[in-house]
């Protein structure tokens, strides 16, 4: 995080809005941070992915018009001050729900602390199943491109799937759930309403909402 300075997209590419002089200490920071961890209330940026009435919120700010975005719930399980590298910048760690904005995390805390502040850098290291040390980087990818050698590197759509209940489907359930239709399951490990995935013979099928004996599926797996 970057302090003494505002910009329009709440990170280092977007424009300088306002500026500060002030910069926090470090137990001033410790102490503001608490009142960013568990559940809170958060505004997205005004450029996000958002959708307000039916358009993108960042295809309205890139028109020039500003919008009151409606605050929206946020789980902060950690939020922690790591170090201060100097007086201008602060690195935090946090572990965060879904839907979370790390750019509105440092609108607001610049804003607590009086002094302004937006994202300078930001590094997902890890979400659910997948981490970032067992990723590939860009120049590896290249080196590897069009040879067997990358495939080996290709994860299991399970894995994807982490931590959701899986439904066996029956074999006319498994037709319909083919076509992208609701199809018949024979297990019940899914609450109604639930998202589950359906699995045939051990492989995935489709995920979706578990209704009551059915899978109704929002995205079919072409296997």
């Amino acid at each position: 995080v970057r302090f003494g300075a505002a910009t329009d997209t709440d990170d280092g590419e977007g424009k300088v809005i306002d500026t500060s002089a002030l910069r926090p200490t470090d137990d001033q920071i410790e102490a503001a941070l608490a009142g960013f961890r568990g559940d809170i209330m958060q505004v997205p940026p005004q450029y996000s992915a958002v959708k307000v009435e039916g358009e993108r919120a960042y295809d309205i700010a890139r028109s020039g018009e500003a919008m009151d975005l409606v605050a929206r719930p946020l789980h902060v399980e950690t939020l922690e001050l790591v170090r201060r590298p100097d007086a201008d910048t602060a690195e935090l760690e946090m572990v965060c729900g879904k839907g979370g904005y790390v750019r509105s995390i440092a609108r607001d805390l610049g804003q607590a602390l009086g002094c302004l502040a937006h994202v300078d850098w930001l590094r997902r290291e890890w979400s659910g199943p997948f981490r970032a040390e067992g990723g590939l980087g860009l120049a590896q990818i290249d080196e590897l491109a069009r040879t067997p050698e990358l495939d080996l590197h290709l994860l299991p759509l399970e894995i994807a799937l982490d931590g959701l209940p899986e439904l066996p489907a029956a074999p006319e359930g498994a037709v319909r759930l083919k076509n992208g239709n609701p199809g018949r399951v024979l297990s019940s490990k899914a609450a109604p309403g639930e998202t589950a995935w359906a699995s045939y013979e051990g492989k995935p099928l489709a995920v979706g909402t578990y209704m009551g004996g059915e899978l109704h599926p929002s995205r079919v797996f072409n296997l």
